[in-house]
């Protein structure tokens, strides 16, 4: 089962939901559609962390993932830390939402889940995360926003030369994605 969560502007079923529709059949794909601007971040959180221990605790989902994009993203790694053990794939993560969405979220609540991303528990890192950016992104600044945030010496960290916010699924990428989904260790 992969979860796929989407961005502050898309829906469930986004451009990456039809690229791991087509490449990834063998697989159930959970894309929620989520409201970002009428929803409390906290209440998102908790639907989500739901639905991921749901999955763990079902005997018939043998490999499960969570992959987020954009703000999307950044639910992802909050599920990632509590989760730590489920395989996470973070494209272009909005992980300071606050800042480029300034205004059209709940800022004060995402800063207080943002406070739960930067003080977490560093002698227990997470595991299986994967971060895929592009660094000509146009709305996130990674090497300050973004790469800070992560576990130090994360070595499945990507960078797409050329890859704008809204990333194409290139061949590149699409290589990156099978690598991590086909890989038996996530």
């Amino acid at each position: 089962m992969i979860i796929n969560i989407h961005g502050f502007t898309g829906h469930g079923a986004n451009s990456k939901y039809d690229w791991l529709k087509a490449n990834v059949p063998d697989q159930e794909i959970v894309a929620p559609d989520l409201d970002y601007v009428a929803t409390p971040p906290e209440e998102i959180l908790k639907t989500l962390s739901n639905l991921v221990g749901s999955a763990i605790a079902t005997p018939t989902v043998q490999e499960l993932f969570v992959l987020g994009s954009s703000l999307g993203g950044f639910f992802a790694r909050l599920l990632n830390i509590i989760y730590p053990l489920v395989p996470t794939i973070l494209i272009n993560p909005t992980l300071c939402p606050f800042i480029p969405l300034r205004g059209l979220i709940d800022d004060k609540a995402y800063l207080a889940l943002f406070a739960r991303l930067t003080f977490q528990d560093d002698a227990n890192p997470p595991q299986g995360l994967h971060v895929i950016v592009g660094k000509a992104d146009d709305l996130i600044d990674h090497a300050h926003l973004t790469k800070p945030l992560l576990p130090p010496n994360l070595k499945t960290y990507y960078e797409i030369p050329g890859g704008v916010h809204r990333l194409v699924l290139t061949e590149e990428v699409g290589a990156i994605l099978r690598s991590i989904l086909f890989s038996k260790s996530g």
